[in-house]
Formats: C-alpha cells, sequence, structure tokens
C-alpha cells in the first residue's frame, strides 16, 4: 500500500456506501501522525531533528514490510472535510503512531487523529522525536510508554529505537487487525442506516463473538460500544425465525 496515495481519493474509498471490500483494502497497521513542519523536505533550510525521524520513519515501516497511512497534508481548506479524512485514516489503521515535537503539540491533524485513536480505543504509541516536558502532553500521552528517537542515526533500523518500535507493532498485532476490522463493519453498518445486508454471517459471526469475549475481558484497547452491539445485532439477525425478514426490515 503507497502511503502517499492521493487523500482525496482514499476520502472517497472510505465513502462508498456499503463497500466492504474497498474499505477492507485501506486497513494498515499504522497512522503515522506528524507535525506539517516536520514533514520531511529536501528544500527546506533548518531541517528540524523531528523531520529527519519521519524519514527515517517511512524508510523503516517499508522495509520491515508494514503498512502506513499518514497525515494527509496539505489538510483539505475545508475544516468540516479535513475532519472527516483523518477520521477515515485514523479507523482504518490498527495503530496511532504520533512523532513528537513541540510542533505536534499544536498540530490539528496530531490531535484530531488522536482524539479519534482514543475515542476507537486504538493502541497510540508515541515517538519521542525532540525533547517535550512530560507536563506539556496531553494528559492521555502521559501514562503510556514512550520510545525515544531523539539519537536517531539515518539507520533507525540498527537503533534501540527502532527495536522497541517494532516489537511494540508486532506485539497482539492479530488482535489489534481484528479491532480494526470489525470497527471498520461496525462503522459502515451504522452509516447505512443499519442496513442488514452488512451484518455478520457464517463463520465471520462466530469469529467476531469469539473474540468480542475474549476483548471485553482486557484492560486495555476493549471494543467500543457500536462493535459490542453490531455483533449483537448480527446474533439477533442470525437466530430470528425465517420468513419474517419483511417484518424486519419495516419495523426498522
Amino acid at each position: 500500500m503507497s502511503a502517499l496515495q492521493p487523500w482525496v481519493q482514499v476520502l472517497k474509498n472510505l465513502n462508498v456506501a456499503g463497500d466492504d471490500r474497498r474499505t477492507t483494502d485501506l486497513i494498515a497497521q499504522v497512522f503515522l501522525a506528524y507535525a506539517a513542519e516536520d514533514q520531511p523536505n529536501l528544500d527546506q533550510e533548518n531541517f528540524v531533528c523531528a523531520a529527519a525521524t519521519v524519514r527515517a520513519l517511512r524508510q523503516l515501516l517499508t522495509q520491515a514490510n508494514i503498512s502506513y497511512w499518514q497525515c494527509p497534508y496539505p489538510l483539505p481548506a475545508n475544516g468540516v472535510e479535513a475532519e472527516v479524512v483523518i477520521s477515515r485514516a485514523t479507523e482504518v489503521c490498527d495503530n496511532y503512531v504520533l512523532v513528537l515535537s513541540p510542533r505536534s503539540l499544536a498540530d490539528a491533524c496530531c490531535l484530531q487523529g488522536l482524539l479519534f485513536a482514543l475515542s476507537m480505543n486504538k493502541r497510540i504509541v508515541p515517538l519521542l522525536a525532540e525533547t517535550v516536558p512530560t507536563e506539556h502532553l496531553p494528559e492521555p500521552l502521559q501514562t503510556l510508554e514512550m520510545i525515544h528517537l531523539q539519537s536517531a542515526s539515518p539507520a533507525l533500523g540498527l537503533s534501540r529505537g527502532d527495536r522497541q518500535l517494532l516489537q511494540t507493532l508486532h506485539h497482539d498485532a492479530d488482535y489489534h487487525r481484528a479491532h480494526t476490522q470489525l470497527l471498520v463493519k461496525a462503522l459502515a453498518w451504522e452509516r447505512q442506516r443499519h442496513d442488514p445486508a452488512l451484518l455478520l454471517t457464517g463463520n465471520p459471526l462466530d469469529f467476531y463473538q469469539r473474540w468480542l469475549a475474549l476483548a471485553q475481558g482486557r484492560s486495555h484497547h476493549r471494543p467500543i460500544q457500536l462493535q459490542a452491539l453490531y455483533v449483537a445485532e448480527s446474533v439477533r439477525h442470525a437466530q430470528a425465525p425465517p420468513g419474517i425478514g419483511w417484518l424486519r426490515r419495516w419495523l426498522e
């Protein structure tokens, strides 16, 4: 998956009504979030440390075969559209990886993406690219383990921070992928006004029932209410007596 695919097209794909296949194709392991001022740019005169870190991270993720999206710069001029793009991109990623610098703490894409990731119980991985006082961090980040990359070299793959990042992303990767897949399906169902054609059936329903039972016992990255509601409605629909589908659709 190319992280540089035009974001207008990504937004278009993610808004295709009921097209579960196309939305699933957009799922990635990482949303790489960083400030607009920290974008790697060969022409910039004052090359900041965070920009070097972002460039090295792109190389690292590519070499490790880890699919990722990144902040859509420049953001759409329309504020509402920009928020939707960031939300949709966050939804389809298993991990929200935030490159921390003084500039990212005031960046709209980074902060909006963080809020969306928190609301969806995504795994959040903060990477410290430049020194930021703990008291300046958003409260939810203050209790998370930081991965320190301030001294990262261009060969980031050889650094301690790199190994820690890859270990974090690989830990419980199957769990977080199932979390994302179920979330994407549940959101598509909700946005299509609870279309019964989008409910789970057969083996997928059995799988997500088992996954949900285990996930609800976790202390972190639990399923959100919408995911549980979607599975419960899928079970109810599957167990309904045959021949009354028309009545259910009429009542809905």
